[in-house]
């Protein structure tokens, strides 16, 4: 049995907010799995190596593969994401440079791999960004690029990415690769929750690969089905078998039935706070809406004794105070 390596996982002390282009260590779940897993993969096929992860976005990828690489660049398009990244990661065998993938500022045949995940996508003349990614290659050097597949990703039904700009098929895909490296060889990749089940001694056959479809079913073959990414791996030299991968985020599947039933509680709680909170305002809205009748009660009753008295003014001036002047008057002459 082989002896398994333990290395630091590496995340940003400080992480950009996620806006939904580029994923940060604010954002955890299911796309975070995906794109460490990435990243992962691809550390094995850099040992010793120079390294070039095109749109590294927050660093902690272009971080992960320094770990073992010779040298690391990590390019990014947003100025103010590179700033981020230097202050996250500062490492000896580590910068990261402001450019567009589409016109590289860096010398050509200057690194062994290229990494660049999630990224063609965004972009059309998708073909110019091969094109610099060649270029800055070594002679033999390994492109490693990943793409959502179209038919998976984005099936009718599925909500649009607003961020893709032009995104392939798997067929797509790996034709676009070979119109600039003469070899490509493409992996899938799918999130999963399940089980493995792996021989303690490798026997050179493909992985059996049991899929439920729905509640009802299960699904047998050696294809990963309804695989939403491709990993390709492209070179102008032949490129050797790559081990699959299997990423294991955490083995207490249980943890999850309890967290939602604590969840499930403090749901319940809120809800019943809420109820109160209700009622309380019912109860004011009752007392404030009696307290309106009861004022609109007295300024009625106010407005009648009012023209009561404006009455009993109009008689007075009328009538009486006439009478009193002629009383006046009669009293003088006597």
């Amino acid at each position: 049995m082989g002896v398994a390596e333990v290395f630091p996982r590496e995340a940003a002390s400080n992480p950009e907010a996620f806006t939904g282009e580029r994923l940060t260590s604010a954002l955890a779940g299911q796309a975070q799995i995906e794109h460490y897993h990435r990243y992962l993969f691809t550390r094995e096929l850099c040992a010793g190596l120079d390294v070039l992860d095109v749109a590294s976005g927050e660093g902690y990828g272009s971080a992960q593969i320094a770990q073992v690489a010779r040298s690391v660049i990590g390019l990014e398009y947003s100025a103010s994401t590179v700033h981020s990244a230097m202050a996250n990661f500062p490492r000896g065998n580590l910068r990261f440079l402001q450019g567009d993938a589409r016109a590289m500022p860096l010398p050509s045949r200057s690194f062994d791999v290229v990494v660049s995940f999630e990224t063609i996508e965004h972009f059309d003349r998708q073909e110019e960004f091969l094109a610099e990614v060649h270029r800055v290659l070594r002679p033999g050097g390994r492109f490693v690029v990943s793409t959502p597949d179209r038919d998976i990703y984005s099936a009718p039904g599925m909500t649009p990415n607003p961020f893709h700009v032009k995104e392939m098929s798997r067929d797509e895909f790996v034709t676009l690769l070979l119109s600039t490296f003469r070899h490509v060889r493409s992996h899938l990749q799918r999130p999963v929750i399940g089980s493995v089940i792996v021989g303690e001694h490798p026997g050179g056959l493909p992985p059996l690969i049991i899929d439920r479809p729905d509640a009802s079913r299960f699904q047998a073959g050696t294809n990963l089905p309804r695989a939403p990414y491709v990993i390709a791996v492209a070179s102008d030299d032949p490129i050797a078998p790559l081990p699959d991968s299997i990423f294991i985020n955490r083995d207490d599947l249980d943890t999850d039935s309890l967290a939602l039933a604590g969840r499930s509680a403090e749901l319940e709680e809120t809800r019943a706070s809420l109820e109160r909170m209700r009622r309380e305002i019912e109860d004011g809205r009752r007392d404030v809406e009696s307290a309106r009748l009861e004022a609109d009660a007295r300024l009625a009753a106010m407005a009648r004794a009012l023209e009561q008295t404006r009455g009993s003014v109009r008689v007075f001036l009328r009538h009486y105070l006439p009478r009193l002047f002629r009383l006046n008057r009669e009293s003088r002459r006597r």
